[in-house]
């Protein structure tokens, strides 16, 4: 249930509101988008408008933001006819308040924030920010990049991020997260009188949802969360899998949209269907960095208390540090072949589905290939590779 004292002073925005929600991403962005998704319908005849077709118009934003898609070869944005249309789309909408939601305007440029907000007019755009604990979002991000090919360990990739250089780790990490300054960034176009700061209470999932009902002028519970297991977090010797795989393929020339289509919809996605077992190890922090996103959250915290923008729910959130390992009780990894099995059955899935799109032979293709294929000997293949490589990857890691 979510807390009456946060929810009671939320005043909803003008009529004609167009919100922008931000992100930035690893804040729940996916819950949000996929609430107001589906009630997409009942959220029209109450006089909002959801912009786009389905759950994240994210190409449209990448071409709004200028910035390429992050599974593709490309180095150029879409098109911009794709930000045109979502435009058209928000422009003709007959609901007085529209609501767009994207993790990838976190990643805008200020040319490109000024751009955005004068297209969607500033006499009408109010900006929301979810922010949750950086202590929190790291070890999610850190996870996010893997998924998308990265093959750094998280303590050298930690290490990188509070180096001396962290712009040359995974440089969008800091522009996404350092969330002072992007709230600074959109605030200094958008004024800090339309910027909205909402922390996430990781307390209470539903939480955020009410905020948004409120602002947006919806009724009590229109917005129910969708418990789908496919974006939930993923354990530790399921990201190692994955971190393998990435290392595994980092030799061949497939490029990028082959890994997004093998690895992050196919076996990272296959994987996260099953239920972990309570002893199965989370993917976790040293403490030396908890520590350390501590610090740097108190610095964020003040800045955004300083900044003039509207908040809503605790900031000192912001500064929780969740308890990390301490130098030497580093968790083991154990990859069982119920996990390994599921990355290969995910890869194998996601193949056929690319080749039945191809040329339509969905049945007899995947009849054929799995008879071709002895089960048992396929899965005891597959544990043996999965597991030998993951454990020789581990045994070359430097220990700290």
């Amino acid at each position: 249930m979510a807390n009456p004292n946060v929810l009671s002073p939320i005043v909803p925005y003008s009529s004609d509101t167009r919100l922008l929600h931000i992100g930035p991403h690893k804040t729940g962005t996916t819950s949000i988008q996929a609430a107001l998704h589906s009630a997409r319908a009942e959220m029209s005849r109450q006089g909002v408008h959801m912009a786009g077709r389905n759950r994240h118009p994210m190409a449209a934003v990448l071409a709004g933001v200028g910035r390429p898609a992050p599974n593709s070869k490309a180095k150029e944005a879409p098109s911009r006819a794709k930000w045109a249309a979502l435009l058209r789309d928000i422009r003709s909408a007959r609901e007085p308040r529209v609501v767009l939601s994207s993790e990838f305007f976190a990643d805008a440029r200020p040319e490109a924030i000024r751009h955005v907000v004068d297209e969607l007019d500033p006499s009408r755009v109010q900006i929301a920010v979810t922010l949750r604990p950086l202590a929190k979002v790291i070890p999610s991000q850190w996870q996010q990049y893997v998924q998308a090919g990265l093959r750094t360990d998280m303590v050298r990739w930690l290490e990188g991020i509070f180096g001396e250089h962290p712009e040359k780790t995974t440089p969008s990490f800091w522009y996404r997260h350092r969330h002072d300054h992007l709230i600074e960034r959109w605030a200094a176009v958008a004024g800090a009188e339309n910027l909205t700061a909402i922390v996430v209470d990781d307390r209470d999932h539903d939480g955020v949802l009410r905020i948004f009902e409120r602002l947006l002028g919806l009724s009590d519970g229109l917005l129910v969360a969708d418990r789908d297991l496919s974006n939930r977090s993923m354990t530790l010797p399921e990201i190692e899998v994955v971190r393998a795989f990435n290392q595994q393929y980092a030799k061949t020339q497939l490029g990028r949209a082959v890994h997004a289509k093998a690895m992050r919809f196919g076996a990272a996605l296959n994987m996260k269907q099953r239920t972990p077992s309570p002893e199965e190890e989370r993917v976790a922090a040293p403490q030396w960095a908890m520590d350390r996103a501590g610090t740097i959250a108190r610095e964020m915290v003040a800045n955004i208390r300083s900044s003039g923008v509207r908040v809503i729910g605790d900031l000192d959130l912001l500064t929780t540090v969740p308890t990390g390992w301490e130098e030497g009780d580093r968790p083991p990894v154990q990859v069982t072949p119920e996990i390994a099995g599921k990355a290969v059955m995910g890869v194998l899935e996601s193949l056929l589905a690319d080749a039945a799109s191809t040329d339509g032979k969905v049945p007899t293709s995947r009849d054929a290939l799995l008879e071709a294929i002895p089960a048992r000997e396929l899965a005891e293949a597959l544990v043996d590779r999965v597991t030998t490589k993951v454990g020789t990857a581990l045994r070359r890691r430097p220990s700290k």
